[in-house]
């Protein structure tokens, strides 16, 4: 494994992310990124038989980013009780939620208030619980999709700052899933209420959700927002729920009596979307998510 460079710890601390980003995306919204994207497919060894549609019909780097991918080309796995993968990635991190902490980075305790931004009322009953965390490198699919049944009841953006979630990024800065941008779904379930949280990066400033085309990440004015959904949304495992542009990390919240606390995977497993992830539990008394 590469080594941190020197300095990049300063480095990402005082260099100005949000404003790169912001020119990062505009630039690679417009058409004058598209001789980056072969390069793109080179440097990172994306697959491109993979996309929807022709390289050639792809008018932006970002619009290559952000492709679909053929029918067929990610099975969703319907194993009953099953949970699948909601994106390609790499399983970086798992285990069990002692009381309010997660260890979603080696050796650093996380706030699941904090990561969620959230009151008492929607933490508590993660307690017990179990997280995943899931790290999409530039080469992966970036569209993420629903891992288990039930209904979207609602969602919270937290602004954040855009510090890199890479490995050097992580090492750098232990604490950035916190400190990132963040965009949080909610999806109540008949045995409890999980979290689907979608970490922004450095330049990933744009973060998209499916069914809520109003929320537009990574622009002014920077304020937190969150919205109960009235009625909710129903969807099924493999539905898309959002997206990403460029690499970032996403890190799935499981109340105790969703899902069983084994690994069925190990810690650095390579992931494709739909791919089985765990299993549910099957126990349908438990405290909901008050949001």
């Amino acid at each position: 494994m590469r080594r941190c460079p020197m300095g990049f710890g300063p480095l990402v601390w005082w260099f100005p992310r949000r404003s790169v980003t912001r020119a990062a995306g505009c630039w690679a919204r417009s058409r004058l990124s598209r001789p980056a994207i072969a390069l793109y497919i080179k440097r990172y060894g994306v697959d491109p038989a993979e996309a929807e549609k022709p390289i050639a019909e792809y008018q932006s780097l970002a619009e290559f980013f952000g492709r679909r991918l053929k029918v067929g080309s990610r099975p969703i796995d319907h194993t009953e009780g099953g949970i699948v993968s909601p994106c390609d990635g790499l399983l970086s991190a798992q285990g069990a939620i002692d009381g309010n902490t997660c260890m979603l980075v080696k050796g650093v305790p996380y706030s699941v208030p904090m990561l969620l931004a959230a009151n008492a009322s929607i933490a508590t009953p993660f307690h017990g619980g179990w997280f995943m965390t899931l790290y999409l490198s530039p080469r992966d699919y970036h569209r993420v999709h629903v891992p288990m049944a039930g209904e979207i009841v609602g969602w919270t953006h937290v602004p954040g700052t855009l510090y890199p979630v890479n490995p050097w990024g992580v090492k750098a800065i232990p604490t950035v899933f916190v400190r990132n941008e963040r965009v949080i779904t909610y999806i109540r379930t008949d045995a409890g209420t999980y979290a689907v949280v979608m970490v922004g990066a450095f330049v990933v400033g744009g973060i998209s959700l499916a069914h809520i085309p109003q929320l537009i990440s990574n622009r002014r004015p920077i304020r937190m927002w969150s919205q109960k959904l009235n009625p909710p949304i129903s969807v099924s495992p493999g539905d898309e729920l959002g997206q990403f542009n460029f690499g970032s990390t996403v890190i799935l919240l499981f109340p105790p009596q969703v899902i069983q606390d084994h690994r069925p995977l190990a810690t650095g497993s390579i992931l494709k979307m739909g791919q089985l992830l765990a299993r549910q539990k099957g126990d349908s008394h438990g405290n909901p998510v008050a949001f």
